[in-house]
């Protein structure tokens, strides 16, 4: 069990943390702030209108970039109000010409209908590749997921979920699963109140998988702020350097002779 001074000092580290990351915080929040209202856009706008259907074939390109934009199945109703001046059978020939078109260059989406509309999805055989695409997003949002509980457990052990979640902000029992699962992480008694929820608690594995030989290898909480201030200096961090510098469009005029729609705030 650990000693009231230790349970202090541990205190008193993690106020350190949260006292300067609200110090960082309402800083660099203040200073986007002020920039927001007094600097121009780094970029230009452009206004694209929508202007008249030449021919059918132009609106059959059009139906296409509805189709990839869309976020969910699009009806011909829903088409016909953006091309209002074709008729619902034009739409429907479109469609069927789309088709053919991605069938006969052998496409890896097809045009299909369902739930009442029509959408472009991606062929089915593709599938386990978009499949293992999404895996690796998951992988690395499990990952840092996973390591956040972790620096948390090591120092602030033993700890609850309830606990580990009011310091992240989000829900933490599949994370808690996959560590305990992978013997990084164990349950070590129960807390002494209303509804004694379990203890977790960092194991042998997890000094083994980073080199430690107990806890107190871990680098202390004025270490890691030292690493950090001497890797970005909170001047470089909070100054008004621009990162990235974008370059402006030039002003166009229109075939009638009035001026461009790009206009610099």
């Amino acid at each position: 069990m650990k000693t009231k001074s230790q349970e202090m000092k541990e205190r008193e580290q993690a106020e350190k943390i949260k006292a300067l990351r609200r110090e960082l915080e309402t800083q660099l929040e203040e200073q986007l702030s002020s920039e927001l209202a007094s600097e121009k856009p780094q970029t230009e706008v452009q206004k694209i209108e929508a202007g008249a259907v030449e021919d059918s074939e132009q609106a059959k390109r059009i139906v296409e970039a509805l189709l990839f934009a869309s976020s969910k199945p699009l009806t011909v109703n829903e088409i016909r109000k953006v091309l209002n001046r074709f008729s619902a059978s034009e739409i429907q020939t479109w469609m069927g010409e789309l088709k053919e078109i991605y069938a006969r260059e052998n496409r890896s989406f097809e045009l299909v209908e369902i739930a009442g509309g029509y959408e472009i999805a991606t062929k089915k055989e593709f599938a386990p590749w978009i499949l293992k695409l999404e895996l690796q997003k998951k992988a690395r949002q499990a990952s840092q997921s996973a390591l956040e509980t972790l620096a948390i457990l090591a120092y602030k052990q033993p700890i609850t979920r309830a606990e580990i979640e009011d310091l992240r902000g989000v829900d933490v029992s599949g994370v808690l699963t996959t560590l305990t699962e992978r013997s990084f992480v164990k349950i070590v008694g129960k807390k002494e109140v209303p509804g004694r929820p379990f203890l977790y608690g960092t194991t042998d594995k997890f000094l083994e998988h980073f080199g430690l030989k107990s806890l107190q290898g871990l680098p202390s909480i004025e270490e890691i702020k030292s690493v950090v201030e001497n890797s970005v200096k909170r001047e470089e961090l909070l100054g008004k350097t621009n990162i990235v510098e974008v370059s402006e469009f030039p002003e166009e005029n229109t075939g009638d002779g009035s001026q461009s729609a790009a206009q610099e705030n």
